[in-house]
């Protein structure tokens, strides 16, 4: 994505170093000159692009590779971590991730009711997907309007509605209809994510969650993991690892207080599963 030419161009208009909140409605651009890791990120529904390097990102047991020529497409919020290998201040690594807009989407299908038609079906909905030439140029347009950030109140939208647009049409397109069609399964399992995002602490039973959702228990089990590529006590395990993770980095607690206080009853179970999530035993620093 992007030559030399367009690239430099964007590293003259955005910050170094930081996460940058853009202007741009619901977009978050991500540049780093070093080598870095990332353990406590929820991934809301949204397109996430490396604009130039490589990142890894670790789902559960599934480890994804993203470079310039694939874009993460995530339909529910998805908990993950990840690392960057190579970055320099000659070759630094860059990521944007755009928040997908529902009500802009709706709208698309509402004024362009052939869109509605069914795609050619893939098994999967999150993962990687081939960023074409059409939708690599659209978001390029798009960023480079940090050029001239007057353009963007009205520009903007009429280049993400044009990015909706892509992504509809293309391979992808059904995962995105469901995010806005009622009842769909897509809309059942984000249900079932911010339930779990509000109550990981507490005991839940796959049982109650395909209850909650109006499925079937094999059903809801095989969405779920579709969508977000965990089983949901998998996903639960996730959310409680990576807060007593940030509980322990960033708030110094001790190590038995944050496993209680996300819903361990053992420490040493709790220093068991950090490990083998985080690869490495829990610390205070």
């Amino acid at each position: 994505m992007f030559s030399e030419q367009s690239f430099a161009r964007l590293l003259d208009v955005i910050p170094h170093n930081q996460t940058y909140h853009s202007p741009i409605k619901g977009l978050i651009i991500h540049h780093s000159d070093h080598p870095f890791s990332y353990d406590n990120v929820i991934q809301e529904p949204s397109i996430c692009i490396v604009i130039r390097g490589e990142r890894e990102v670790q789902l559960g047991n599934q480890c994804y590779l993203f470079d310039n020529r694939h874009f993460m497409f995530c339909p529910v919020n998805v908990p993950m971590c990840g690392k960057v290998l190579q970055a320099t201040a000659e070759e630094p690594f860059v990521v944007m991730s755009m928040k997908i807009d529902l009500q802009a989407v709706n709208k698309i299908l509402l004024e362009q009711t052939a869109l509605l038609a069914k795609n050619s079906e893939n098994p999967t909905a999150f993962g990687q997907w081939h960023l074409d030439a059409e939708l690599e140029n659209a978001f390029e347009r798009l960023l480079l309007l940090h050029e001239n950030t007057k353009d963007i109140t009205f520009l903007a939208p009429l280049i993400q509605q044009e990015i909706y647009y892509r992504l509809l049409t293309g391979e992808q397109g059904d995962k995105l209809k469901q995010m806005v069609s009622f009842g769909s399964n897509t809309q059942k399992i984000a249900k079932a994510t911010e339930y779990l995002k509000a109550h990981y602490i507490e005991t839940i039973t796959v049982e109650s969650l395909a209850e909650l959702c109006g499925m079937s228990l094999s059903g809801f089990h095989n969405h779920f993991k579709k969508h977000t590529t965990l089983s949901p006590l998998q996903y639960q395990k996730s959310l409680r690892l990576m807060e007593a993770n940030r509980l322990i980095s960033q708030e110094n607690l001790p190590i038995s207080t944050a496993a209680f206080q996300v819903g361990y009853e053992s420490p040493s179970q709790f220093s068991r599963e950090y490990k083998r999530y985080f690869g490495k035993a829990p610390s205070v620093r």
